[in-house]
């Protein structure tokens, strides 16, 4: 049924998703398979062997092809490999280059990490400011007080931003509805200014063991463990029950003599942490990024009409 509205919306979707909706029927592709192809050949550079002789630079997300060699491939007449491009570059995707017996065709791919939907990118963004605002605070160079007032300036500011947002988007009828959304981004930004501190705490006490010797450690994965990864993980797993729990769930090291190595190991297990952290959090504010996950690589954005 057509939407009256004719609203135009894109849907981004990964490539696996076209290789799973694609079908095997017979040796004749179907359309979706030969949109798929045309996909794989501009990741990969493609070029037909008919034209690797020819001095022609691809750009990123381009082929080089020949439309008798997708028609051989495809199981199609060259007119309606012909059709087919006319239809996909109509519909915007892709474009081409004719050359005098070839065609360079470009996809519109998104390759590295596809932008976050706005919501998303805004929360990104605040935690952002809020843990570079503790920074100071972790490293010793500003007080309590001053980072308390600098996170309560970044709030107030991102609600005054959202309030507006809202109230765009909600018309002055649906006011109850605007205030129930800034109530909820309050919340959420609550909750995600107490996570940063929380953080930031356990760093600055964290920080303070970064100077101290991480060797014992490393001598017991290989002498103790005999250079066992495995047996390291669960012996990192019991070291950080102790330090957070204050003892070892006792599940690896049931002995008081393998309880009393354990205890041994804790300072020098929270000394290579504090290393870790310092190079984990340096790199996360030298790019002033606060990772959420990744996402796949190639993203295919396809416009249509509801």
């Amino acid at each position: 049924m057509r939407n009256r509205n004719e609203a135009p919306a894109a849907i981004l979707a990964n490539v696996e998703v076209f290789d799973y909706l694609k079908e095997k029927v017979g040796e004749r592709k179907t359309r979706t398979e030969a949109y798929c192809d045309l996909l794989d050949k501009s990741l990969a550079g493609f070029v037909s062997p008919f034209l690797r002789r020819q001095d022609y630079d691809l750009s990123p997300c381009q082929c080089h092809v020949t439309v008798s060699d997708l028609a051989s491939e495809w199981h199609w007449h060259r007119a309606t490999v012909r059709s087919f491009l006319d239809t996909l570059e109509a519909l915007g995707q892709l474009e081409r280059i004719r050359l005098a017996k070839s065609v360079v065709i470009t996809m519109p791919l998104r390759t590295g990490t596809p932008a976050m939907p706005d919501s998303g990118r805004e929360e990104a963004d605040f935690a952002t400011r809020i843990q570079e605002a503790l920074y100071d605070w972790i490293i010793g160079k500003a007080t309590s007080f001053d980072v308390g007032k600098s996170c309560g300036q970044i709030m107030r500011k991102t609600l005054t931003e959202i309030a507006g947002r809202d109230s765009r988007i909600y018309p002055d009828s649906h006011s109850d509805t605007a205030s129930a959304q800034t109530v909820r981004s309050e919340e959420q930004l609550c909750e995600t200014v107490l996570e940063c501190i929380a953080h930031a705490a356990l760093w600055r006490v964290l920080r303070k063991s970064r100077f101290d010797d991480g060797s014992p450690l490393v001598q017991f994965f290989r002498l103790d463990l005999s250079g066992e990864w495995a047996a390291f993980i669960e012996a990192s797993k019991e070291l950080a029950e102790l330090v957070i729990d204050g003892k070892p769930d006792g599940t690896g090291f049931g002995t008081d003599e393998e309880t009393e190595r354990l205890e041994s190991l804790r300072k020098p297990f929270l000394s290579l942490l504090a290393k870790a952290q310092e190079e984990s959090w340096t790199g996360i504010r030298g790019q002033r990024l606060y990772n959420h996950g990744q996402f796949s690589p190639v993203q295919v954005q396809i416009s249509f009409q509801l």
